[in-house]
């Protein structure tokens, strides 16, 4: 009974490995068929040792060649994967698929397989591109895509004017209606309108501020005309304070002359009425000229108020424009410079260099697959992504650096006169302070990472071959796989 048994579980058994082996070689194939209905008859097991005997022989012929039919694989599907990676054009996200792909190592022919079929869908999805880029490059395409640009330039136009009244409104209007999506025949008339109202907006301010230039001319005039007359007048009360000082020095003069010639006040008393008449004069004149100082010290009094105010109104009108200054370089969302900004402090700092010649770095700094936080948990949430993260970066800065929103989840860092250390350990702090930050939406825990690529001006950089050097080290980056910093010199 044990005998039996086992010999059971040993016809099942090759059974099964007949079942499993099916398609690695077509004679094999029919060897272990035509066994396993067999071993299925239930037939005497020692009528079919000639057939064990001609299967074995067939497997160890299939155990010598595996391995080198899986070198050949290994082999060509390194050759088409490097031919892929190679391929011009190739979306970053794809490449990250494909080195993912490529580190994962392979110990059985199953994995080989699985390695074959993820490749063939990498080529698959590049074959999508090809061709989606051909219907890209199709005039259709081409005006679609300039209408895409121009709705975008339009929001962003929008966005960095800064207008009151009516322009303001019906520029806010109009932003919201690009956001929300407008007919490409209905594009054109929006375009024509924006600039109507920016025109009709500038004239406005300019208006305004000729208003103001004019009310502080004005006054200014006034004050001027005022404090002319105050300094005449204040001259001609200094004069008139000399003469009465003189007068009252003669008379004084006069009456102590006259007591040291005179022992009779009698025969002195006519002349020292007169001298005491002199004095009574005197005092009125001096009356007179205090209700002028008196009148004087209050017109310079006004016209001290007079400036204070005009003061205040120049002052309110600086912070007016310092705001609006703030507001038009300013991007809204992550209150970090805009890309107008960044150009403008990117070209200062390349003149600096080109006197100095001091170390200058430039990063471009990208979120990692912000794409799929904005599709898996909204339009909000990455916003608030961008918002968070654009302050970490501030808080690593030193206040000589400069952050400026590059693109949609990309920022750039302008890092100024800093050594090779010390750059270094800054971005590995902004780096590393990203990563750790705590991000929780939809009740999951996520971490955040950004990809740097970096680079310094040399010889004879602009800030054009800046701007695309260091795009390119981001690419590299990326391709090296997230949460990297990649230097291209």
């Amino acid at each position: 009974m044990k005998s039996r048994r086992e010999l059971t579980i040993l016809k099942r058994l090759i059974s099964r490995l007949s079942v499993a082996c099916r398609g690695l070689d077509t004679e094999l194939d029919d060897k272990l068929a035509m066994l396993r209905q067999d071993l299925e008859q239930q037939k005497d097991i020692s009528q079919l040792i000639p057939r064990i005997a001609v299967v074995e022989r067939l497997a160890n012929r299939m155990g010598e060649n595996q391995p080198k039919e899986r070198e050949m694989l290994d082999k060509q599907f390194q050759r088409s994967s490097e031919i892929l990676r190679r391929f011009p054009g190739l979306p970053a996200q794809l490449k990250r698929d494909l080195h993912q792909l490529l580190a994962q190592p392979t110990t059985s022919l199953s994995g080989s397989f699985s390695q074959v079929l993820g490749l063939i869908s990498l080529y698959e999805r590049a074959l999508k591109l090809v061709a989606t880029k051909g219907l890209q490059n199709s005039p259709a395409a081409i005006q679609q895509d300039l209408q895409m640009k121009l709705t975008t330039e339009l929001q962003n136009l929008i966005t960095e004017l800064d207008f009151d009244g009516e322009a303001g409104d019906k520029l806010l209007t109009i932003r919201n209606q690009l956001l929300k999506g407008v007919a490409p025949s209905a594009l054109l008339e929006i375009a024509l309108e924006v600039l109507r109202l920016v025109m009709d907006g500038t004239h406005q301010e300019r208006h305004t501020s000729q208003q103001f230039l004019d009310t502080v001319n004005g006054e200014l005039g006034t004050l001027s005309k005022t404090t002319q007359q105050s300094a005449e007048q204040s001259h001609t009360i200094y004069e008139h304070r000399g003469e009465m000082t003189n007068e009252l020095a003669e008379i004084a003069q006069s009456i102590r002359t006259g007591l040291q010639t005179h022992k009779q006040l009698d025969s002195w008393r006519p002349e020292l009425t007169h001298l005491t008449k002199e004095l009574l004069v005197l005092a009125e004149r001096n009356k007179a000229l205090e209700k002028r100082e008196k009148a004087l010290l209050e017109q310079l009094s006004y016209n001290k108020s007079k400036i204070e105010h005009l003061y205040e109104q120049t002052q309110d009108y600086r912070q007016q424009l310092s705001d609006q200054e703030q507001r038009i370089f300013l991007d809204n969302l992550t209150k970090v410079y805009n890309r107008t900004a960044l150009n403008e402090r990117l070209e200062h700092e390349y003149r600096r260099w080109l006197r100095y010649q001091h170390p200058l770095c430039v990063t471009l700094v990208d979120i990692d697959n912000f794409r799929s936080f904005n599709k898996h948990y909204g339009h909000q949430a990455g916003d608030k992504i961008l918002k968070i993260i654009a302050r970490t970066i501030r808080k690593q800065l030193e206040p000589t650096d400069f952050i400026g929103r590059f693109g949609d989840d990309a920022f750039m860092l302008i890092l100024p006169d800093v050594g090779e250390e010390q750059r270094n350990q800054r971005l590995a702090a902004i780096r590393q302070a990203i990563a750790q930050l705590p991000f929780r939406f939809r009740d999951s825990n996520l971490t955040i990472t950004v990809s740097m690529g970096a680079t310094l001006f040399e010889s004879n950089d602009t800030p054009a071959n800046i701007i695309e050097r260091t795009d390119k080290a981001l690419s590299g980056a990326r391709n090296a796989g997230s949460n990297r910093i990649f230097w291209i010199f």
